[in-house]
């Protein structure tokens, strides 16, 4: 059917909110826990708190050390620890496992820290996730982070 343009169309009008409906509305906003967000409201988050220094090489939680010895992908490998300090523990035996193997004829092997860090370097990635109770999470640290907690870790067993 053509509709005649001299007949006024009727307009519908949506029904206005009840007040019944309003007042639920209202209520449930006055019954929300402190820091709840009414659905479809932008969330207001608190700022983060500042992540602590470790105060030594054990201060860290379960660890993850992933390590990469050449560019080829079919070295890298993984390693799990309870602490960060066992973790550090494992890596200095596997580079003094691998100086043995080099050094089949030597009885007694020596090293420095230099040597050890130079070594770190030579890996072509070295890293570790470790997780931090208070956050409840894995925090990445990088071959810079591993050599100065590995410092320390050295620095404490020769006292």
């Amino acid at each position: 059917r053509r509709q005649d343009s001299s007949v006024p169309m009727a307009k519908s009008k949506a029904p206005a909110a009840k007040p019944q409906q309003l007042t639920i509305a209202k209520k449930m906003a006055s019954t929300r826990k402190p820091g709840q967000v009414a659905r479809g409201q932008p969330r207001k988050l608190a700022a983060p708190k500042p992540q602590q220094v470790s105060q030594g090489a054990g201060a860290g939680g379960h660890t993850i050390m992933l390590l990469q010895e050449t560019k080829n992908l079919a070295t890298r490998t993984w390693s799990e620890h309870p602490t960060l300090r066992q973790a550090l523990d494992y890596f200095v035996s596997s580079y003094e496992r691998q100086l043995k193997a080099l050094n089949p004829q030597a009885r007694e092997l020596s090293y420095t820290v230099e040597d050890l860090h130079v070594y770190i370097d030579s890996m072509a990635d070295l890293s570790a996730l470790i997780f931090a109770p208070a956050t409840k999470h894995y925090m990445p640290r990088n071959k810079t982070y591993l050599k100065q907690q590995l410092l320390l870790q050295l620095q404490s067993a020769a006292r």
